[in-house]
């Protein structure tokens, strides 16, 4: 123990988080925020130094901190990195992805706002900046750590993904192109995200597995209009991969590893920033679009 560690993580950024993540219902919310901040500011490549850092400035041990981490996990708000692929950058044996700070404050800053006095709603959503410059210097533009070369190869919830989705739109309104599946998405908390890009102008293209929501997608139609185009390509044809396109700047394309029922992560999906790579999953994504059905031709008899 004895000498301080060199870190740029605050109490104030920890209390932050705290109080976040616990409107989120994440277990261990201050042992989450503590693994959280320092992964986004000081993106440590070895357990050891967030566990100095989260000696210093909660008293947590070894234990608790890798449950705050497992909760993260469990929560769509980092991923695991398994390996990566034609990329100089060195992810370290502490190899995790967080969601974007500000994809994390637009689910919650409605909710916190209920609950926390004005002034310091308005000093944490000013923070948000100061969040969002370290997340970018540390994991790249688009959240994966890469730049325009090579892919990394991902463990993450559907959660996660949607909130990567989130933050690459915030950021840069290109269009999304989405093949997802399984009874869940158009449930709360994934169908607000929905409704959080359209309300960006976000064009959105997608195609589902099934018609089992269609009072909820003819709800969606009816606001967003053209704003949202959906087709359908039934499980049994589509089987378990999943695309993500976000105009031309990254595609993650992914496949689904546990029940839709569980909370822990359940994809298994390789990012990818190579613009080459991305133009490959444009294309399948078209060819998949021109195969599935429009809505209204499902539901014929």
């Amino acid at each position: 123990m004895g000498c301080k560690i060199k870190t740029q993580v605050k109490l104030d950024y920890i209390q932050d988080f705290e109080m976040m993540f616990e409107r989120m219902k994440v277990d261990r919310p201050r042992e989450a925020a503590v693994y959280y901040v320092t992964l986004v500011i000081d993106c440590p490549k070895e357990f050891s130094d967030f566990l100095k850092i989260a000696e210093e400035f909660a008293n947590i041990t070894r234990r608790p901190l890798e449950t705050g981490r497992a909760s993260l996990l469990k929560n769509g708000i980092i991923a695991k990195v398994l390996f990566s692929n034609e990329s100089k950058e060195d992810f370290g044996r502490e190899s995790y992805l967080p969601a974007h700070p500000k994809a994390i404050w637009e689910d919650v800053k409605s909710d916190l706002k209920q609950v926390i006095a004005d002034e310091t709603y308005r000093v944490i959503e000013n923070r948000i900046n100061e969040y969002s410059k370290w997340y970018t210097s540390n994991f790249e533009k688009y959240g994966i750590k890469l730049k325009r070369n090579g892919n990394v190869t991902l463990q993450y919830s559907g959660k996660w993904i949607l909130y990567n989705v989130l933050s690459n739109c915030l950021e840069n309104k290109d269009g999304l192109k989405m093949q997802v599946g399984g009874e869940r998405f158009f449930d709360e908390p994934f169908i607000k995200y929905i409704k959080k890009l359209l309300d960006l102008d976000t064009k959105v293209q997608l195609i589902i597995d099934n018609t089992n929501h269609m009072d909820v997608i003819k709800k969606l139609k009816e606001t967003y209009g053209d704003k949202l185009e959906i087709r359908c390509f039934s499980e049994e044809v589509a089987g378990t991969m999943r695309n993500f396109v976000f105009g031309k700047e990254i595609a993650v394309n992914g496949i689904k590893i546990l029940p839709e029922s569980s909370n822990e992560p359940s994809y298994i999906g390789t990012a990818y920033v190579d613009l080459h790579d991305i133009e490959i999953l444009d294309d399948k994504f078209n060819s998949l679009w021109g195969i599935a059905k429009p809505l209204k031709d499902t539901q014929k008899k």
